[in-house]
C-alpha cells in the first residue's frame, strides 16, 4: 500500500505550497467486518480504522455515501491527482504510483515556478505505466474487510 509513500511526500513537499490529502470515497471489497456504508458515522468509523490501521499521516476526508466527489474524480479505486490554484489538472493516474506522482510533483512545481520568467504553454500528454503488482498488501487489504471479500474478488 502507498500510504507511508504518500505522507512521506505530503511532508516534503509541504513546504512548497502542496497540500495532500486523502479522500475515502468507499469500501472497494466490502466484507463481514467493513460492510458497504449505510451512514456517515459507519463511514467515518471504517477511515478512523484505517487511518489507524494503515498509519495514515495526512488529512482524511469523507466523500458523501452517494459518492459525489468519487464520480467527480473518476469512479477509480486508488486514483491520484495532482491540482493547482483554480483547479487547473497537472497530474492524473488511475493508479496510485507514489515515485510517478511524485515525478509529476515535481515537474508541475518547476514549471509553475519557470512561467515567471519563460513563455511556458501546456501540453497534454498520456502513458501507460507499468508497475508491479503488490498481491500480498491487496490479499491484506481483502482479508480486513472479511471472507465475503476475499470470496467475491477470488470467486
Amino acid at each position: 500500500m502507498a500510504c507511508a509513500a504518500m505522507d512521506d511526500m505530503a511532508e516534503r513537499y509541504a513546504d512548497r505550497g502542496v497540500t495532500s490529502v486523502f479522500i475515502y470515497t468507499r469500501e472497494a471489497h466490502p466484507g463481514e467486518n467493513l460492510p458497504h456504508h449505510t451512514s456517515k458515522e459507519v463511514k467515518r468509523a471504517h477511515a478512523r480504522a484505517f487511518q489507524s490501521e494503515c498509519g495514515v499521516r495526512r488529512r482524511i476526508l469523507l466523500d458523501d455515501l452517494e459518492g459525489t466527489a468519487h464520480r467527480a474524480f473518476g469512479l477509480l479505486p486508488n486514483m491520484s491527482w495532482i491540482l493547482a490554484r483554480g483547479g487547473l489538472i497537472l497530474y492524473k493516474a488511475a493508479w496510485t504510483d507514489p515515485q510517478d506522482l511524485d515525478s509529476g510533483l515535481v515537474d508541475s512545481l518547476d514549471a509553475l515556478a519557470k512561467r515567471r520568467t519563460m513563455a511556458l504553454r501546456p501540453a497534454y500528454t498520456e502513458r501507460l505505466l507499468w508497475r508491479i503488482g503488490d498481491e500480498v498488501s491487496f490479499r491484506t487489504g481483502l482479508e480486513r474487510a472479511g471472507p465475503q471479500a476475499i470470496r467475491d474478488f477470488y470467486g
